[in-house]
């Protein structure tokens, strides 16, 4: 299939396809997808695990390695919980 888009547009969609190290048919459908999702009027559904991993792949907030934050809670409670707090208390 071929569409007829302004020359502008598909090398904006080239830009957007290599910052999101994807090829420009993955990059339309997700942006198909999330467009049919936030339609006005459209009953709005819950995100899904799947749709926050795609979405945190897609602004490059995913860790290349796994993870395992409850593994750390304690740490983080003991070190940047303490620190915003103190920042909270301390004008």
């Amino acid at each position: 299939m071929t569409i007829d888009i302004p020359e502008d547009v598909a090398l904006r969609l080239e830009q957007l396809a290599e910052q999101h190290d994807t090829d420009l048919g993955n990059l339309l459908r997700d942006m198909i997808e999330r467009y049919a999702e936030e339609r006005p009027g459209d009953d709005k559904r819950w995100a899904t695990l799947a749709d926050l991993a795609r979405h945190a792949k897609l602004m490059n907030m995913a860790s290349p390695k796994p993870v395992n934050t409850a593994e750390r809670s304690r740490e983080i409670l003991n070190t940047e919980y303490v620190d915003y707090l103190k920042s909270r208390i301390d004008p």
